[in-house]
């Protein structure tokens, strides 16, 4: 195994936990996304029919 200098080691770290972690966070953005979206066009459908006239 080559020896590689210990911050050399440690950037290279960093930047890999920090790419993953960005990637993660990304992922969680769009399912947050879409939760939100699908919250409304419930909230909206609710609506919809309560002001038609449809009771439980």
């Amino acid at each position: 195994m080559p020896n590689i200098d210990k911050d050399l080691q440690k950037e290279i770290l960093k930047e890999a936990i920090s790419e993953w972690l960005d990637k993660q966070f990304a992922t969680l953005g769009k399912w947050t996304l879409g939760g939100i979206c699908s919250a409304g066009l419930a909230a909206l459908a609710y609506w919809m029919l309560t002001s038609q006239g449809w009771h439980k």
